[in-house]
């Protein structure tokens, strides 16, 4: 179905369900992860609150997996087996194989989280006063340093070979967009450099082709006015390349989540479209159209799959109700799943065959079969220590399952009395323990 209209579409495509097949690529995508911020509440005490949701694209099943207590999400980074979520004024990581929570901080004014080695960059925004932007240790959060003397709020961050770039947007009230450049050998601002009064409204940044690439929206309350910022962080060099639709936001979640090809993906018209990164020309400015924001339905977030060469679209009223529409980056409707009313942020979760030449023979692997699970689980080990335990919790981290066994490779586990959800499966060795997880339907 080409063009789909989307309000007249949703309930065929809600129904019929396809599910996506894996890509013949090297890459697959396991899960969508959507940070959901669901209804906004003014007056205290809040009752509703940021969830944090999977979704199986082989399989169709979606499960919320936490709850995070505070009212709006601002990013989602999937990258080495962890998830990270930047939640208002909260930070949370968790296991991607898991979906547990392995680390959670308090930190004010969250805009954008981006991975670089070992170190995890946060960009903030208001109420945040100074300190722009912070670098903390990837593996539990912990803060490693405060880069000083950055000009204003902060959005997207991206990296070439000897610098961190970051969004320096302004506020609402700023007049220019400019572009902070960070030595990441003693985490120090290098300089800023200002695109001026055409780069207003700059939130996102993508690479490609050894450029860097920036959205800019167009301002609240101007004419129909947005650019795109080309930049050459060899020579310093830039152009604005205005476009003449409504510019809104990028694609989120990675680096380059907004890039298939040579095309750059953003909301234009309140719609999806295209601008050509070779040709510096909107190439299609409705991929997909405007989903009725007259009546106050938006695109509140989306990414593209560039393995699959599919577009992940949120979209809700922000009020009753959210769904994520799954459709080709041409336009054609593919799938969809239920979120939250307000689903401000999603990644999606890239994983790539390990080979054979890369493990080892004797390497330890627990694996689950069928999942979903309709009665019974087969936990198959493969290893050379003895096995110890066998351990299934539920979500509230309730032992419902305890075994005790050694030296087994294969073990079936009646799970036809568990209720419908998501359970984790921890094997004990004498060495190590391995962790996995299955959804009982």
């Amino acid at each position: 179905m080409k063009r789909i209209g989307l309000l007249s579409s949703l309930l065929i495509i809600m129904v019929t369900l396809p599910l996506i097949g894996f890509s013949q690529k090297a890459e697959w995508v396991e899960q969508v992860i959507v940070a959901n911020g669901n209804k906004y509440e003014s007056t205290p005490p809040a009752a509703d609150y940021v969830t944090v949701q999977t979704y199986n694209p082989a399989t169709g099943v979606t499960y919320v997996f936490d709850e995070i207590k505070t009212q709006s999400a601002q990013d989602v980074l999937i990258a080495n087996g962890r998830i990270y979520v930047a939640a208002q004024d909260s930070l949370v990581m968790y296991d991607a194989n898991t979906l547990q929570r392995l680390a959670a901080i308090a930190d004010s004014g969250l805009s954008r989280i981006y991975l670089f080695n070992d170190k995890l960059i946060v960009s903030k925004q208001y109420p945040i006063v100074r300190f722009f932007v912070e670098v903390l240790n990837a593996n539990d959060l912990s803060l490693v340093a405060r880069v000083q003397n950055i000009s204003g709020d902060c959005k997207g961050i991206v990296h070439t070979k000897d610098s961190i770039y970051v969004v320096v947007n302004g506020g609402f009230l700023s007049s220019e967009g400019k572009l902070a450049v960070i030595n990441y050998n003693n985490w120090t601002l290098a300089r800023e450099i200002n695109f001026g009064p055409n780069a207003v409204g700059i939130n996102d940044i993508y690479s490609y082709g050894g450029l860097l690439y920036t959205i800019n929206e167009t301002p609240f309350g101007s004419a129909v006015f947005g650019s795109i910022t080309s930049f050459n962080p060899s020579s310093t060099a830039f152009t604005n390349h205005q476009i003449t639709y409504l510019v809104g936001n990028g694609a989120g979640g990675v680096k380059n989540s907004g890039v298939i090809d040579n095309l750059l993906y953003l909301t234009m018209n309140n719609g999806i479209g295209s601008f050509n990164m070779d040709t510096y020309q909107v190439e299609d400015p409705s991929i997909f159209p405007d989903p009725g924001v007259v009546n106050h339905i938006y695109y509140t977030s989306f990414t593209t799959d560039y393995v699959n060469s599919f577009i992940y679209m949120n979209i809700g009223n922000r009020i009753s109700w959210g769904v994520d529409v799954v459709g080709t980056s041409t336009g054609d409707s593919v799938t969809s799943f239920q979120t939250g009313f307000n689903t401000d942020a999603l990644a999606l979760d890239y994983r790539v065959p390990v080979g054979i030449d890369n493990q080892s023979a004797n390497e330890a692997t627990v694996a689950i079969y069928p999942n979903p699970v309709e009665n019974q689980v087969r936990i198959k080990y493969t290893g050379d220590a003895a096995v110890n335990e066998i351990v299934i919790r539920d979500l509230t981290g309730r032992t419902i399952y305890q075994s005790n066994e050694h030296s087994y490779s294969a073990k079936w586990v009646d799970c036809s009395s568990y209720p419908a959800g998501l359970y984790f499966v921890t094997v004990k060795t004498d060495s190590k323990t391995l962790s996995t997880k299955f959804i009982k339907n």
